[in-house]
């Protein structure tokens, strides 16, 4: 039987009949409302961001297999970080009435202080809030999320391996619906500019000194990035179409990006600066030195646009910028690129 039908992105979301819900422990749990039918990046969050509020609050996650969205949420989350996964109770069933709605992260984006949430004491905490892009809810965790990913596969295809002789720059290149909602996408100009800056400027000297500097690039248009440098290698090209480059084009699993970022991206650039899948490319990178666009210096309707409240203005310039794009625990440069002019910007 349907249990409720509500639209979201122009498409049906049908729920599942109620949750049973009947655990014979002392066990407190946490859950939330998810923003299911978004892309992996937005899953990520969301599984890192309730897995460190549990940690915090001393409950066990869980994840309520909701609708179908729910489902292929989780089936592709397990993929690229089972380990993360398995420390949910994934039950199938939508959330029972029964149960209490906590408001909280009320707004996409904004980190809310979980200190409000820890006198509560019910044994079933349900959320309202979404997305959880803030790596504040997973603060001093990332050695443990790494060691969540699956790096079972080791094949990355005709792409460079960082390494005593070769250094990696990465590149995360959205394009996609970015394009048609107005957020701002990769530029190509911007791209090839802030590669040849970072190189010029911020490769160290011994890192520059090594026999081969290799350009990775990852994104959704492989037209746009066989465009952005001539002579690309893509890693499916057969050995025999292979030749010396310096530019590389992956068409691997994002399981498998995600850990060629962690065993091989000495530096990474984020040029879409709204792509979460772009953050955790820069997040899991093993040189853990990332530069991304500047969305103040950007055009993104979601950032200017005339239609947003000025409060609502502000909750992007303070909060959206700052936690989305301030990547907190690791060294961060923002890139303010106005072709032609270069500039840079130091953030922590």
């Amino acid at each position: 039987m349907v249990h409720s039908i509500v639209v979201h992105s122009k498409m049906f979301r049908v729920f599942y009949p109620p949750a049973v819900l009947h655990f014979n422990s002392t066990e407190h749990f946490l859950s939330s409302n998810l923003a299911s039918p978004s892309r992996l990046g937005n899953h990520i969050f969301e599984f890192a961001s309730l897995f460190g509020l549990s940690e915090r609050l001393h409950r066990t996650p869980l994840f309520l297999v909701e609708n179908e969205f729910h489902q292929k949420m989780l089936d592709e989350t397990r993929k690229v970080m089972p380990g993360l996964v398995e420390k949910f109770t994934v039950i199938n069933g939508s959330l029972p009435k029964s149960i209490k709605q906590t408001p909280f992260q009320k707004v996409c984006c904004r980190h809310e202080n979980p200190e409000i949430l820890e006198k509560i004491d019910e044994k079933y905490l349900h959320l309202t809030g979404m997305f959880y892009q803030s790596w504040k809810y997973f603060p001093n965790m990332r050695e443990q999320l790494l060691d969540f990913l699956d790096d079972s596969s080791q094949d990355f295809g005709n792409l460079p391996r960082s390494n005593q002789r070769t250094h990696v720059t990465c590149v995360h290149a959205r394009r996609g619906d970015f394009v048609d909602v107005g957020f701002q996408a990769a530029d190509p100009d911007f791209i090839r500019n802030s590669v040849k800056y970072i190189a010029e400027n911020f490769i160290p000297e011994i890192e520059y000194k090594k026999v081969h500097r290799k350009v990775v690039i990852f994104g959704d248009d492989l037209e746009f990035m066989r465009s952005l440098f001539e002579n690309s290698v893509v890693s499916t090209d057969e050995p025999e179409y292979m030749f010396p480059a310096e530019y590389y084009i992956s068409q691997n699993s994002p399981a498998e990006d995600l850990t060629y970022s962690k065993q091989n991206c000495d530096i990474v650039l984020i040029s879409a600066p709204k792509s979460t899948f772009g953050w955790w490319i820069g997040y899991f990178s093993k040189g853990n030195k990332v530069f991304y666009r500047d969305i103040r210096y950007a055009k993104d309707r979601g950032y200017v646009s005339t239609h947003i409240s000025k409060t609502a203005i502000t909750i992007f310039k303070k909060t959206f910028f700052a936690q989305l794009c301030n990547f907190g625990p690791f060294l961060v440069q923002s890139l303010r690129l106005s072709i032609p002019g270069l500039r840079t910007n130091k953030r922590e």
